[in-house]
């Protein structure tokens, strides 16, 4: 399994959870091109050892050229009957480093929407020719939502016969034990609702809309918002708070081991996120048991939340970065109202609660390693 790092982030979760908890007869590996860790796996990572201080043309180019020279050594070593990768960095790796080997089938994965990871990008202009042909050249790849398989068909002639939709793993287990963790942190009050966000604070995620619409909420209710993560937003969001006058209400917990005794004693979690694939902290949020409120963003949240059913839905941000003194978007307005209407609404709370808990079973890691080992032993027999 080839994937940039170990450290943060959905795709590496995933990494993570299927190392430790496929199938006892399928042998893995994780290979990573840094040393970056956070997350565990079965066995220690193979570490290409490459440093990424950015994200730039040339350092990409870079890391792909030794990646791709230190993977077929790596492959030639284990000669694996799969490998499989998991970000788009490591695609182009994984596919290049295998062309002539006709012993190891190629499965790649896409965790992202890579319409907008490339928007903004010189990468973006030469990426749909790219990722069509590199792509196409797999034996097979993994969606982890249905918007995503449309979005490759539709805008990267992506063979559909090639794309399978697997979610990610998530081990409810482990999460709703470390849920049951006391809290000592002194500002937490029982007594006060806590509206939660967790996710890497950056544009795709859309904090700065969920502050903007908590200094509404502020208005009417005594209550907290606790972000946890880190990120290169950090400074725009500690100054939009301070210009609100929100600093005693607004609380960053920084990247956390076990945020779900948080999560599990919030009022409320919010996915503000402007784009996703899939959101695994709204899936989370839900095996906690606390209610959730997402933006209607492409593509996971509809598809998680069963356009509605199991939480409620709002419509997406427009991830315009404003300012305190600009008036709060129709978007933000109606995020306030429902975050409002919630807080309010106990009854509905503990019915969205009820729901969400048992939705987030069908992420369960046993029916999803269940399909990943059916998957792998399919592309082994063509």
């Amino acid at each position: 399994m080839l994937i940039t790092s170990l450290a943060g982030g959905g795709a590496e979760k995933a990494a993570s959870e299927l190392s430790l908890n496929l199938a006892e007869n399928v042998q893995r590996r994780i290979i990573t091109l840094t040393n970056k860790i956070s997350y565990p796996s079965n066995i220690p990572p193979i570490s290409m050892k490459l440093t990424l201080k950015d994200t730039g043309v040339i350092t990409m180019s870079y890391a792909a050229v030794i990646g791709i020279i230190k993977y077929r050594k790596i492959l030639n070593i284990y000669k694996p009957d799969v490998s499989l990768s998991f970000l788009v960095l490591d695609n182009l790796i994984n596919v290049l480093s295998n062309i002539g080997n006709n012993k190891t089938k190629v499965i790649l994965s896409v965790h992202t929407v890579l319409s907008m990871k490339f928007r903004k990008s010189r990468i973006g202009r030469y990426g749909k020719f790219g990722i069509n042909i590199l792509y196409n050249k797999a034996d097979l790849i993994i969606v982890v939502s249905r918007g995503i398989r449309a979005e490759l068909i539709r805008d990267y002639n992506i063979n559909p016969k090639k794309i399978r939709v697997v979610y990610n793993p998530l081990d409810i287990e482990k999460i709703q034990y470390l849920a049951k963790d006391i809290m000592h942190d002194t500002w937490f009050d029982k007594k006060l609702p806590i509206i939660i966000n967790m996710g890497r604070l950056m544009e795709a995620k859309g904090q700065w809309h969920l502050i903007r619409a908590f200094s509404k909420v502020r208005e009417r209710k005594q209550c907290k918002l606790v972000i946890c993560g880190i990120g290169e937003l950090k400074s725009y969001f500690v100054k939009l708070i301070k210009d609100l006058n929100l600093t005693n209400d607004v609380i960053f917990l920084g990247w956390l081991d076990n945020p779900f005794k948080y999560i599990s004693k919030a009022s409320i979690f919010v996915s503000s996120s402007i784009w996703e694939a899939l959101p695994y902290a709204l899936i989370e949020a839900m095996a906690c048991g606390c209610p959730v409120i997402a933006t209607d963003c492409k593509y996971g949240p509809r598809e998680i939340l069963g356009n509605g059913k199991f939480g409620i839905l709002v419509p997406p941000m427009d991830g315009r970065f404003y300012e305190a003194s600009d008036t709060l978007t129709p978007e933000e307005d109606c995020l306030a109202n429902e975050i409002i209407r919630l807080l309010e609404d106990g009854m509905l709370r503990r019915k969205i609660s009820k729901k969400g808990k048992k939705r987030a079973t069908d992420f369960s890691k046993y029916r999803v390693n269940e399909v990943y080992k059916q998957v792998i032993q399919e592309i082994i027999n063509l």
